[in-house]
């Protein structure tokens, strides 16, 4: 599910390319509707190519979303809940909310926010969030109250956000041993 590919998931189109974004919303919702399934969910970068310029990517963020709620519009289908992907990148490896570079940290919360807008914008009923390599490996060269403060945070900012922006939905946290 995570790392390379090993499988052909091209849909027909060259991957890294907004029409193989759209390709993959179409099989998508076809495989739904052929299920009965009647929600999705999603992480932001999971649905386009990301780019180096975050506002590339936020723009891109917009313009899948606005197919996707044709796609809604049309079967009926629901938006579950959204995330923010702040675990695939590299720039991740030490963390999102836990990292210690302020670069890292805005970049996440920039993240968080445009994954918020797009849940709301979509419907959806609940917003994770994902700490899938928020920690740290040893005792050795970490700050624990810090790092636990910055997380805190940074989920306190984007539930104050959440509800700036209207959604009324739950937050969910992935719990990580």
């Amino acid at each position: 599910m995570f790392g390379r590919e090993v499988y052909d998931k091209s849909f027909g189109c060259t991957p890294g390319t907004m029409e193989h974004s759209k390709a993959k919303v179409d099989a998508g919702f076809e495989l739904m509707q052929k299920l009965g399934i009647e929600y999705f969910c999603f992480h932001d970068v999971d649905l386009i190519p990301e780019y180096e310029d975050i506002i590339e990517s936020f723009e891109a963020l917009d313009v899948i979303s606005d197919y996707i709620l044709e796609k809604m519009k049309v079967t009926g289908i629901k938006c579950l809940w959204g995330t923010a992907n702040l675990f695939s990148h590299p720039r991740y490896i030490n963390g999102a909310g836990s990292s210690n570079s302020v670069d890292v940290y805005c970049f996440a919360a920039a993240q968080i926010k445009k994954a918020l807008d797009i849940t709301v914008k979509l419907g959806g009923r609940g917003y994770v969030f994902w700490g899938g390599r928020e920690g740290y490996e040893t005792l050795l060269n970490t700050d624990v109250k810090f790092e636990i403060d910055n997380i805190v945070e940074l989920m306190r900012m984007a539930v104050k956000y959440g509800r700036k922006i209207g959604f009324e939905g739950d937050f969910y946290i992935e719990p990580k041993p």
